[in-house]
C-alpha cells in the first residue's frame, strides 16, 4: 500500500502518495534531523509547524474545506512515511485525526463542524479528558474539566484541571472534552482554543518516544466561550456497532510499521558504511559477508511482512468506515477490531526483533549515541506498551473458542 520499493528492489522512505501531496522534501528533511534531535532532546516544534502548513492534519478533510480529499486508507500511507521519518511526530498528531474521523461522521453536529473548521484552517487539536491515573479494572475515565462553572462577569464558562500523558498537546492549537455545564447540569463537550490558562509541561519519563508532547497539560481557570459548548453527541442507536476506538489502534500499529520500514532503510546504510569485519568472517568487507548479507535480507522481508500485515488492519478499518450508518456496520467493525488485535500481537512481536537485528548488523560499529538507533527498539516498545499485548491475545483466542465479543473501550 502507498508503493514504496524503489526500481531495484530497495525500500525507500516516501510514498508516491506523500510525494503527490508534495510532502517529500519536509519528511526527507525530517529523517535527516531525527537522530540529531534524539540526541540533543530538541522538541520538534518547527517540524510539527511545517507538517501544519503542508496540511498533514487536514489529509481526510474534502479539498473545498481546506483538507487534501484523501481516503482513511491514503491518510494512513502518509502517516507511516511520516512514523519512519520520525515516529514522535506520526504518533503527537494521534489525538487530532481521531477528532478529524469522529467529526467527520458526525458533520452535522456544531461542535464536529467547528472541529472541522479549526482543522481546515491547519490547526490542531488535542484532549483535555483522560483516564485517571490510577483506575482500577473496569472504572471509567475521568474528567479533567469535571466542571464548566458560568462566570456572569466574562460572560463565558470557567474550567480547570490537569491531563496525563497529553499526547501531542504541547503542539495543539484547541482541545476538547466532556464536562458537566453548571447552569443547567447537563453533559456538555466543549473546545478549548490555546489561551492564558493552559500549560503544557515536558514531564514524560518514557525512554522512547521522548519528543511527542506527551507530558501533563494544565489548565487553570480557562475560558470557554459560550459559543464553543455543545450539547453531548447522542446516543447512536442500539443496533450500530459499539466498538468506536479501533482507529487509535490502528494509528499506533500503523506507527511501528513506519518504525520497521526505517529499520530496513538504516540497515542498508549500516551495512554500506560498516568498515571493519570480524577475523573469522569470509570476507574483506562487511557488504562482502554472506551472513551479514543474509540477515539484511530477513530485516527487509520481515519489515514488509509488517507493513502488509498493518495494511490488512487498514483494510478493515476503511471497509468499517465504509459500512458506517449501513446494515452491514455491526459485522464490518467487529472485523476490524479483531484484525487491529491480530496485527497488534504479530507486529508488537516481530519489530521489536527487527530492530534488534539492526544491532546484530552493524555490531559495535552501531552502538555510538551519536547515530541513536537504539531509538527505532525503544520507540517501538513504548508505542506498543499503549494498549497491551496480552490481552489482545486472551480476546483473540476467547473469540476463536467461544465467540466472545471484543471490549468497547478505547483500548479496543
Amino acid at each position: 500500500m502507498g508503493d514504496t520499493k524503489t526500481a531495484n528492489g530497495g525500500t525507500r522512505l516516501v510514498s508516491v502518495q506523500s510525494a503527490q501531496l508534495g510532502f517529500n522534501e519536509t519528511i526527507s528533511a525530517i529523517a535527516e534531523t531525527a537522530a540529531e534531535r534524539e540526541r540533543e532532546s530538541r522538541l520538534p516544534h518547527e517540524e510539527i509547524a511545517r507538517l501544519k502548513s503542508l496540511g498533514f492534519g487536514a489529509l481526510r478533510l474534502p479539498v473545498e474545506s481546506g483538507g487534501h480529499g484523501l481516503s482513511l486508507r491514503e491518510m494512513f500511507v502518509v502517516a507511516r512515511d511520516i512514523a519512519a521519518a520520525d515516529s514522535n511526530l506520526a504518533h503527537a498528531f494521534r489525538n487530532h485525526f481521531w477528532q478529524v474521523e469522529a467529526a467527520l461522521r458526525r458533520c452535522d453536529h456544531p461542535f464536529h463542524e467547528h472541529v472541522l473548521r479549526l482543522t481546515g484552517q491547519r490547526k490542531t487539536i488535542g484532549l483535555s479528558f483522560t483516564e485517571t491515573d490510577a483506575a482500577a479494572a473496569g472504572a471509567r475515565a475521568s474528567r479533567v474539566l469535571s466542571r464548566l462553572e458560568w462566570d456572569a462577569t466574562r460572560d463565558a464558562y470557567v474550567g480547570s484541571g490537569d491531563k496525563v500523558y497529553a499526547t501531542g498537546n504541547l503542539f495543539n492549537d484547541a482541545f476538547v472534552g466532556l464536562a458537566i455545564e453548571s447552569r443547567a447540569g447537563r453533559t456538555v463537550q466543549y473546545l478549548l482554543e490555546r489561551s492564558s490558562g493552559v500549560s503544557d509541561d515536558d514531564d514524560w519519563q518514557g525512554f522512547g518516544q521522548r519528543m511527542t508532547g506527551s507530558g501533563t497539560a494544565r489548565f487553570r481557570a480557562v475560558t470557554v466561550p459560550a459559543a464553543h459548548v455543545y450539547p453531548a453527541d447522542p446516543p447512536r442507536s442500539d443496533d450500530a456497532a459499539p466498538w468506536g476506538f479501533t482507529f487509535h489502534q490502528v494509528y499506533l500499529t500503523n506507527c511501528i510499521a513506519g518504525i520497521a520500514r526505517r529499520v530496513a532503510i538504516d540497515a542498508v546504510e549500516v551495512l554500506r558504511t560498516r568498515r571493519r569485519n570480524y577475523y573469522h568472517g569470509d570476507a574483506t568487507h562487511p557488504a562482502e559477508e554472506p551472513v551479514l548479507q543474509a540477515l539484511l535480507g530477513r530485516i527487509r522481508a520481515y519489515s514488509a511482512s509488517v507493513e502488509a500485515t498493518a495494511d490488512r488492519a487498514i483494510d478493515a478499518l476503511q471497509r468499517a468506515w465504509d459500512s458506517f450508518d449501513t446494515p452491514n456496520e455491526y459485522d464490518a467493525t467487529l472485523a476490524a477490531t479483531l484484525s487491529a488485535s491480530e496485527a497488534k500481537v504479530v507486529i508488537d512481536d516481530l519489530a521489536p526483533q527487527i530492530a534488534s537485528w539492526l544491532i546484530d548488523l552493524g555490531s559495535g560499529s552501531v552502538v555510538s549515541r551519536a547515530g541513536a538507533l537504539d531509538r527505532h527498539w525503544r520507540n517501538i516498545k513504548v508505542i506498543a506498551s499503549h494498549n497491551p499485548r496480552l490481552y489482545k491475545e486472551k480476546l483473540l483466542g476467547q473469540n476463536a473458542l467461544t465467540g466472545q465479543l471484543p471490549p468497547t473501550g478505547a483500548f479496543f
